[in-house]
């Protein structure tokens, strides 16, 4: 009984963190190599351009999950240009949970995650309002690889080829509205990763969550219960929503990498 417990809640905290810790070290890679990019032939300008938007972004969606898990919020710099200019730091929240509130040490955790939640909710929201045909051509091609149940590239390829099959048939005014979706979205795409100082939070909760897994996998053995299917269910679900934005991290990069080639 005590190797299901253990096997059941290693499948949770896989289906869970696992996916979304492999997705972040993805995401920081990928923005990483989209940053070095255009910083060569931009310098401090080409990272501005990217963070007016993305920065934002990255930065509320922390403050919103310490309002969620009452954390108190001790300062707040959503976007700081001139000064993030001498410590390359362009914004942060900086946030004091209470240690003995099992409540807050569990919010910590998806306070460090927030920035890659929020990104990919913003892109989404983005595609629906600037560009719904877009949205809509995406959507279906993401659609059709689930119900296919096709791994993780083909996820990636669907979002890209949707993304491209829907912004090249936009006509008249539709090419500013997806000209300025691109923009947003190539700007919070390559800055909803995870800096090491949100590392460091998230692992700050890291402990609540693994017993949570832990009493999961209790639970679950001692009434009986199948979840085998159920956290195969959770991953493709929480892997399938950080892909949307993995498919548009790679697709600045690929911006990145073309910019950077036509002006070196």
């Amino acid at each position: 009984m005590l190797t299901t417990m253990g096997k059941r809640a290693l499948g949770a905290f896989g289906a869970t963190v696992g996916v979304l810790v492999a997705c972040g070290l993805l995401l920081g890679f990928v923005e990483g190599k989209s940053t070095e990019l255009l910083y060569r032939p931009f310098g401090w300008g080409g990272v501005l351009f990217t963070g007016v938007a993305g920065t934002p972004i990255h930065e509320l969606g922390h403050y919103l999950m310490c309002k969620l898990f009452r954390i108190q919020v001790t300062e707040v710099a959503l976007f700081r240009p001139v000064a993030g200019r001498a410590d390359g730091i362009l914004g942060y929240v900086r946030y004091a949970y209470d240690p003995g509130s099992l409540w807050q040490r569990l919010g910590s955790f998806f306070v460090g995650i927030a920035p890659m939640v929020l990104g990919v909710a913003a892109i989404l929201l983005l595609l629906r309002l600037l560009t719904p045909e877009v949205f809509r051509s995406s959507s279906d091609r993401l659609t059709g690889a689930l119900g296919d149940r096709r791994g993780p590239p083909a996820l990636l390829g669907a979002a890209c080829s949707g993304f491209f099959s829907g912004l090249f048939r936009l006509r008249g005014l539709g090419i500013l509205r997806g000209v300025l979706c691109l923009y947003l979205v190539f700007s919070i795409s390559t800055h909803m990763t995870l800096s090491p100082a949100d590392l460091r939070g998230a692992a700050a909760g890291l402990a609540v969550v693994a017993a949570l897994c832990l009493l999961f996998g209790a639970v679950t053995t001692l009434l009986g219960i199948e979840v085998n299917a159920a956290l195969k269910k959770t991953a493709v679900v929480i892997a399938s929503f950080l892909a949307v934005g993995l498919a548009f991290a790679l697709l600045s990069l690929l911006v990145s990498g073309a910019a950077y080639l036509l002006l070196s």
